[in-house]
């Protein structure tokens, strides 16, 4: 085998395994503020860090299922950073759960460390002008986030 046939077995496996769940990885800090830069000059960016082991988070994740079926995808992107120990523990869980957004694994948890948070679930919505509108730790009511949204899509 060549190496570009091996590159492109292993660019082919990280894609197929990419669309399970909607799960990235996200190595640094920089690469999710790209993400969100690149996003945020056209709708409102919501980021949430979740956990499958944080019972909050999993009461909010069903508000966040309901909110992303809400506002189109021109409007609304929605990315969860994942705080499980390992990422086939997120997997599971996203699926379990029906997670219909995006998700990353926190690896070596190098985006945490950025943010500098106390607590999950921690969410933070980006306006259309790229700009936090919103970020707080603890859950938000779906009629709150919803208004949320609102407001950060006139921003």
């Amino acid at each position: 085998m060549t190496i570009r046939t091996g590159l492109l077995f292993s660019l082919l496996f990280l894609l197929i395994s990419g669309f399970q769940c909607f799960a990235k990885e996200i190595q640094t800090s920089t690469d999710l503020l790209n993400e969100i830069a690149h996003a945020s000059k056209k709708q409102v960016v919501l980021v949430n860090f979740y956990a499958s082991w944080c019972s909050p988070c999993r009461q909010e994740i069903a508000d966040l299922i309901k909110i992303r079926k809400t506002f189109s995808q021109e409007q609304l992107k929605i990315i969860g950073i994942n705080l499980d120990e390992n990422e086939e523990t997120m997997r599971s869980f996203n699926r379990d759960i029906g997670i219909n957004y995006e998700t990353y694994h926190d690896f070596q948890e190098q985006i945490i460390g950025f943010f500098h948070f106390q607590g999950i679930p921690f969410n933070i919505i980006y306006g259309k002008n790229g700009k936090a509108v919103y970020a707080q730790s603890g859950s938000i009511p779906f009629e709150k986030l919803s208004d949320l949204i609102e407001y950060g899509l006139t921003k």
